[in-house]
């Protein structure tokens, strides 16, 4: 069961999906039709998918979901239900609630509460009664399984996603394709090239990366980053602005924001170290493709990022423009210590899981979920 998703949640389940049906088991997704459009879930046997539309926020529409949900849960002869994310599990156990022969309830958590004031306290109203009520609670990182223990879930677990598949090309591709750009974003082919990948929206602050690019500007002019991801016009905006505003004293970034791509591998090959400014990532799939490909990294220290990326990269505080220059000038000024992160991070991939890993540890709660019922 799944909300709408155009990355992380919706590959997370279709490639769970893909891995269950591998192995003999029935499988149904439950979701917005948008949703099954973007990812296929149902492409193979032994998968079958069923339209749920899911309202963004709590409304009268709620009651009609749930009595939809309860009927599919039903037809579907469901042994587990696995909901992802807090709508999806909120949804998921209303229609539990009352069911005779109740399959397991799982609820995986995707993302934090990042609200203030009153809907920050609705909010963990809501995270708590899904606590309470799944049979166990996953998180996608390790905060996450801490947020769910402190709202009173009595069993936990991490379960990171699968490692994105790595996404190479070849040396000459990834050379074209940084000799294209320089002639087309009009930079020397010969500098510096930092690599951003996510939507351009608040939670990235991406303003940060901005300041930070600003601070080294005077001294580095050789330096450029580009951003790749879908953009929401109003942050666009204001990054534009914030840009400006640092241009006109003197000190503009070289930043790129080439919209969204997809060819983000090899994007990942051309760049000498990649960065992220996030508010809070669970485990970023674009720190993986960064650690698969052998990447720099300089992040935020936020949510799982300081234990999926350890000792590959340079972590900073979340926030913090002059701690992120600082680090960038570290990685900018020092070839050797670029060449030692990415290093790190080549081995570090080795352990990421795969679809199959991945899909093994959730058989793994299920059953357990199972034998405590």
């Amino acid at each position: 069961m799944l909300g709408t998703s155009t990355g992380g949640v919706g590959t997370h389940v279709a490639a769970a999906a893909r891995s269950f049906a591998a192995a003999g088991h029935r499988v149904g997704v439950v979701g917005p039709a948008a949703t099954q459009e973007q990812f296929g879930f149902d492409d193979r046997p032994r998968v079958m998918f069923a339209p749920l539309e899911i309202p963004v926020g709590v409304g009268p529409r709620d009651a009609g979901t749930v009595r939809r949900l309860r009927t599919l849960i039903r037809t579907f002869r469901a042994d587990v239900v696995h909901a992802h994310g807090f709508r999806a599990s909120l949804l998921t156990s209303a229609a539990l609630t009352g069911m005779r022969k109740r399959p397991r309830f799982l609820s995986s958590w995707h993302n934090t509460i990042m609200s203030t004031g009153g809907r920050e306290r609705m909010e963990r109203l809501v995270a708590a009664r899904i606590a309470r009520t799944a049979d166990t609670v996953l998180g996608a990182s390790e905060d996450l399984v801490d947020l769910a223990r402190e709202l009173g879930a009595s069993h936990t677990g991490l379960a990171p996603a699968a490692a994105p598949s790595p996404r190479f090309g070849d040396d000459i591709h990834a050379g074209l394709l940084r000799a294209r750009l320089a002639r087309e974003l009009g930079f020397d082919r010969d500098g510096l090239i930092l690599l951003a990948v996510g939507r351009i929206a608040p939670q990235k602050d991406y303003g940060v990366l901005i300041d930070a690019l600003a601070e080294l500007a005077a001294d580095h002019p050789e330096v450029q980053c580009l951003v790749a991801g879908a953009q929401d016009d109003a942050e666009r905006a204001r990054l534009d602005a914030r840009i400006e505003e640092h241009a006109r004293a003197g000190r503009r970034p070289s930043l790129h924001f080439l919209g969204q791509r997809g060819d983000v591998g090899a994007l990942n090959q051309l760049a000498d170290a990649f960065v992220l400014t996030s508010r809070w990532e669970a485990r970023a799939l674009v720190l993986q493709e960064a650690l698969l490909t052998g990447k720099a990294i300089v992040a935020t220290a936020t949510g799982g990022t300081p234990g999926l990326v350890g000792d590959a990269g340079l972590l900073v505080p979340a926030g913090d423009p002059a701690a992120f220059a600082a680090a960038l000038r570290r990685v900018v000024e020092d070839p050797a210590l670029r060449e030692e992160l990415g290093h790190r991070a080549a081995q570090r991939a080795l352990d990421l899981p795969d679809e199959a890993q991945a899909a093994e540890l959730l058989l793994t709660e299920y059953e357990a979920a199972r034998a405590r019922g």
